[in-house]
């Protein structure tokens, strides 16, 4: 998504370039205007992997896949999560999906709004059977979370996960101010394996006890 896991967002294509940038003009639109409530801006970035445009729209996050050379919509995956969902703290369009392949399985990867993490074949859209449970992590279950805080409204997801090598790395978002709240989940940054949707490890953003910086 990054265009590397140092997300420089750098591409050494030089078919277009600074003498003929001025004499590019639109192929195709596609339009989003039946996927959920009108956005006032659509941030997702657009990711092209063997011959497919893959993308977010909608405030429901719905993940499209779309012909890079007519536009036409290939399928579309989208999410139904009720409460989690209405009181997601970031409900919006996102900003893009992940791409995984090991040269035979090739998968997309989305985190919903309502903070799940979701392995989809890239080919059909369909979620992935063998990955955690039917295609679906439930994110909420992953975090370790102090006593019985109820995360639903209080974390979630607007970016795509990162992928390196075979592991799917996802960092939350949380409820949107210009101040530090103390009411906010703890934001931990969780690894998940690429094919079964295990999780390997967390990083705790504020250190536990027994971690370097708790004192």
């Amino acid at each position: 998504y990054g265009g590397d896991l140092g997300s420089t967002r750098y591409s050494s294509l030089d078919q277009v370039n600074r003498d003929n940038v001025k004499n590019l003009k639109p192929a195709w639109t596609w339009k989003s205007d039946n996927f959920g409530r009108p956005e006032f801006k659509n941030e997702t970035t657009p990711i092209m992997a063997n011959g497919m445009l893959y993308f977010t729209a909608g405030d429901r996050r719905a993940v499209v896949a779309a012909d890079p050379g007519t536009g036409e919509t290939i399928w579309v995956w989208r999410p139904n999560e009720g409460e989690r969902y209405e009181k997601a703290p970031r409900r919006n369009s996102g900003r893009g999906v992940a791409f995984w392949s090991d040269g035979r399985d090739e998968r997309i990867f989305t985190v919903t709004p309502g903070f799940q993490l979701v392995a989809l074949n890239a080919k059909t859209g369909a979620p992935v059977p063998g990955f955690a449970q039917d295609g679906v992590v439930d994110l909420f279950k992953q975090l370790d979370l102090d006593g019985n805080l109820d995360p639903i409204g209080r974390i979630g997801n607007s970016s795509p996960p990162v992928v390196a090598k075979d592991v799917v790395i996802v960092g939350p978002a949380l409820v949107i101010g210009l101040r530090a709240n103390k009411e906010n989940v703890k934001a931990d940054i969780m690894g998940f394996d690429a094919r079964t949707g295990k999780k390997l490890w967390t990083i705790h953003t504020i250190p536990r006890k027994g971690e370097p910086g708790y004192e």
